[in-house]
């Protein structure tokens, strides 16, 4: 093995035990020699790449905010809805919150006390944001309910979505697709317009569901 393509894999290798850690017993409990062992490195190896506890955790809220990015990107297709793009959207990050441990740990990072926030900020604003946007273009296109409070909504899909990966820290069952189908199911039928005529169709159920059975996966709005 090219010593470059060793030295980066040795890096990985540190980043995914360090996350491991992190994950399981939190910033403040976790220790260097704890997170050499379960790379299997030396802690000079450790050093090498990393000089601090700290600068460990900032490597692995780099990664976990690089693939946030990418999963918002791969999550968009042409022509889809607003709605059933944060749909998608929340169905492919509960996935890869329980799927990848670098990812879930970033995001248990930027709550933790010890980390300064003005260097590793939240990422829940930007994640509210995001919802408002997607509320916006729903709304512009006549498939919200008039009057609707995009702030208000969007403050609320945040807040429950967040709380929802808190509480998968301790059970990751809150990360099943159904979790995240029975959120949308009970929050649909305040946002679409109050004739089902005018529903846009939607579907709650997570994209590879309604690509093995599509004659359940689909539903005027409610899926």
């Amino acid at each position: 093995m090219p010593p470059q393509e060793r030295t980066a894999r040795t890096r990985q290798l540190i980043i995914q035990a360090a996350a491991a850690s992190f994950d399981h017993r939190g910033f403040a409990m976790t220790g260097l020699l704890e997170i050499a062992q379960l790379a299997g490195v030396s802690k000079g190896a450790l050093y090498f790449h990393f000089g601090s506890k700290e600068q460990l955790a900032e490597g692995v809220m780099t990664e976990s905010r690089e693939e946030l990015r990418r999963i918002i990107l791969s999550v968009r297709r042409a022509g889809i809805p607003a709605l059933q793009y944060l749909i998608d959207l929340c169905h492919e990050l509960a996935r890869r919150l329980d799927q990848d441990v670098v990812f879930r740990a970033g995001l248990r990072l930027s709550d933790e006390p010890g980390m300064e926030k003005e260097q590793h900020p939240s990422p829940y604003p930007g994640w509210t944001r995001l919802i408002r946007r997607q509320l916006a273009k729903a709304a512009a296109a006549q498939q919200l309910r008039p009057g609707i409070a995009l702030d208000d909504v969007a403050g609320l899909l945040a807040s429950t979505t967040a709380g929802i990966e808190v509480l998968s820290r301790r059970d990751r069952a809150w990360l099943s697709p159904q979790v995240t189908a029975g959120l949308w199911k009970a929050v649909l039928p305040a946002l679409l317009p109050p004739e089902p005529s005018d529903w846009v169709e939607l579907s709650t159920e997570p994209p590879d569901a309604r690509a093995r059975v599509p004659e359940q996966g689909s539903a005027q709005g409610s899926g």
